[in-house]
């Protein structure tokens, strides 16, 4: 399925990958701690049949994890199986310790963390894997063994995490854009929250300017819109529909102004990273006599003026969420046309440590594309 349009990969990603949006980042604490438990559970019940199995020490090493963990340097896991008995540990093992051992970018890791081997057609999940696969610098060493038993206790074991990982996408894609229908349109349809919006009518919209060609190589622009209509929610990728406007709310600027504020997870913010933020804002925001507007504003097209509290109730959640599974690439490490002196990366926004060698968007896009064929 090398020739799938760019269009087409969220129905694609979305028939490999579980429903679940996941609840703990790869290679976190509370990740290792739930995989800790799921790997001695199918361990105990493989039983006789890991009886001849040598043992095995698998390391995965996940660099630029999400800023809002705070990290210090990557995250990185061991498992250790040997004789019916299993340790599983945080942190980074040398490679002569490891049976095998991977090293890659953390939100290629964690959607390939989500790939589903039992039940998904086999074409279209190779196809993810081969895609996936181009968009990071790897570093591998050593293999696993050729045992039927251990391999097939290590695929149920990718398998069972798979639902409780969470995807890190590329900001205001269409497949980051289909996170928010998820939530938006679960929200919408629970008993707490849909009488509120039976008889509303509201659209908002968000849309980002100059997006970076590896994001999204069609030249559109990024954001969503949501419609609500008695009752009825409705989420689109991009602009929105020209027949569906004017928006009540419209958010409209440049794609890379707005990112770092985007990828905040303000609940988890220090008083410190919340200034920061702010003052980023204030600067990153402010009217620019060039292009005779604000790089980013909000503004009420339709004269109803601002969201309805019973919508706002249903998007609360929204901004943290998607944040906590928002990936950490910014324009300006890839493409130089933005690479000026308003792209640098927020202290609040990434770690200090972060490293976008391990992305290999300067060459391919999101979809592991080549750049260098005709736009």
């Amino acid at each position: 399925m090398a020739g799938i349009e760019a269009q087409d990969w969220p129905a694609v990603m979305d028939s490999v990958t579980p429903e679940s949006l996941g609840e703990w980042a790869f290679g976190s604490q509370a990740w290792i701690e739930a995989g800790r438990e799921v790997l001695q559970q199918l361990v105990v019940e493989a039983g006789p049949v890991l009886a001849s199995a040598p043992r095995v020490v698998l390391c995965e090493v996940a660099h630029n994890p999400p800023a809002h963990l705070h990290p210090d340097g990557p995250f990185a896991w061991w498992a250790e199986i040997e004789g019916g008995q299993v340790r599983v540990g945080e942190g980074v093992r040398a490679e002569a310790d490891c049976t095998f051992r991977v090293e890659a970018d953390h939100s290629v890791l964690s959607n390939l963390a989500r790939l589903l081997y039992r039940g998904s057609d086999p074409v279209r999940l190779e196809a993810a894997r081969d895609r996936l696969g181009r968009l990071t610098r790897w570093k591998v060493s050593g293999a696993l063994p050729d045992h039927p038993g251990l391999l097939a206790v290590l695929r149920q074991f990718h398998d069972a995490m798979a639902p409780l990982t969470l995807p890190r996408l590329t900001f205001m894609t269409p497949e980051w854009v289909g996170l928010a229908r998820t939530l938006l349109t679960r929200r919408a349809a629970s008993p707490k929250y849909a009488p509120g919006i039976a008889s509303l009518t509201y659209t908002f919209s968000e849309e980002f300017i100059r997006t970076p060609r590896y994001a999204f190589p069609d030249g559109a622009a990024g954001g969503f819109w949501v419609r609500v209509e008695a009752g009825r929610l409705t989420v689109g990728a991009g602009a929105l529909p020209p027949d569906l406007g004017p928006a009540d709310t419209l958010t409209f600027g440049d794609y890379t102004a707005v990112i770092p504020v985007g990828r905040t997870v303000n609940s988890l913010m220090t008083e410190a990273e919340a200034a920061q933020s702010q003052a980023y804002a204030e600067r990153a925001f402010r009217f620019d006599k060039a292009l005779g507007r604000r790089p980013v504003d909000r503004t009420f097209p339709s004269g109803r003026g601002p969201m309805p509290p019973e919508l706002g109730r249903i998007f609360l959640p929204l901004h943290d969420e998607l944040s906590k599974r928002t990936a950490g690439d910014l324009p300006a490490d890839y493409d130089p046309a933005f690479r000026t002196d308003g792209t640098v990366a927020e202290p609040f926004d990434r770690a200090p440590g972060y490293d976008p060698s391990w992305l290999r968007y300067a060459e391919v896009d999101i979809y592991g594309q080549s750049l260098e064929r005709a736009p």
